[in-house]
């Protein structure tokens, strides 16, 4: 699906003369690193682990896509190399070690090293994310836009996590706390706020190109294991569409 390309755009579907009020982006939609990078010295299996990818995010992405008609971006390029949602320079920007698992492609990198990722990779993203923005804005008068990631079941300490989905927030609670309410109408998961990630600590994308132009937005985080097959993360994508086609409404 991923070639070498920093972003993957996925255009909006035109229905009746109109077009959907939504766009959706993901992060960290792949575990794919260019041949120049030598899977970062990482094993196949290492590659596979949700430390290089949020597993069943990018399908989801695809299908809200399709079932709204919306357009959508993904990132083409593992969070490994450099994490499109996180400031450049910031603790974890390229990680030195993910889950208790060393990178070795990122021991000692050079000045020049990583101005290569963010001129090719990073820049690219972040650039065509805006260029989205503005296209969805020029589309509808006031966009919903929507971040899709996933997570995994339990914790490297092997903490479970007690949650279906995460709803993060950080310019709005009370429509979380509406949205939150929407999907437990449409289907009996267990939604949280913040949580497993707080917004109020970790919001880069959001906060630097969908806050900043005060759209209505919701990042939504959801297990990994309930969207890791296409068929399982129809059955989502279907239950949360109808349960944001009300909060789309507003």
């Amino acid at each position: 699906m991923f070639n070498d390309a920093p972003f993957i755009t996925l255009p909006a579907k035109y229905r009746s003369g109109s077009c959907s009020g939504v766009f959706v982006f993901c992060d960290h939609a792949t575990n794919h690193i260019p041949a120049v990078y030598n899977n970062l010295g990482l094993s196949d299996a290492d590659l596979s682990r949700h430390i290089a990818w949020d597993i069943g995010a990018e399908t989801l992405t695809r299908l809200f896509c399709k079932t709204f008609g919306a357009a959508g971006l993904l990132a083409g390029f593992s969070r490994l190399l450099i994490d499109p949602n996180r400031a450049v320079g910031q603790a974890g920007s390229i990680p030195l070690i993910s889950d208790n698992t060393p990178i070795p492609g990122n021991q000692n990198l050079s000045d020049a090293d990583i101005k290569t990722r963010i001129e090719h990779l990073y820049g690219p993203y972040h650039q065509a994310l805006e260029d989205a923005l503005d296209a969805a804005q020029s589309r509808h008068v006031d966009p919903l836009i929507i971040s899709i990631h996933s997570f995994t079941p339990e914790m490297a300490s092997g903490q479970k996590r007690d949650l279906d989905i995460g709803l993060l927030w950080k310019a709005d609670p009370d429509k979380a706390e509406r949205i939150k309410a929407a999907i437990e109408q449409v289907h009996p998961y267990k939604v949280e706020l913040n949580q497993p990630y707080s917004a109020l600590e970790l919001n880069y994308t959001m906060d630097r190109h969908v806050i900043a132009r005060g759209l209505r937005h919701t990042t939504l985080e959801v297990r990994q294991d309930l969207i890791d097959t296409e068929a399982k993360a129809l059955v989502v994508a279907k239950r949360l569409t109808e349960a944001l086609n009300s909060f789309i409404r507003d």
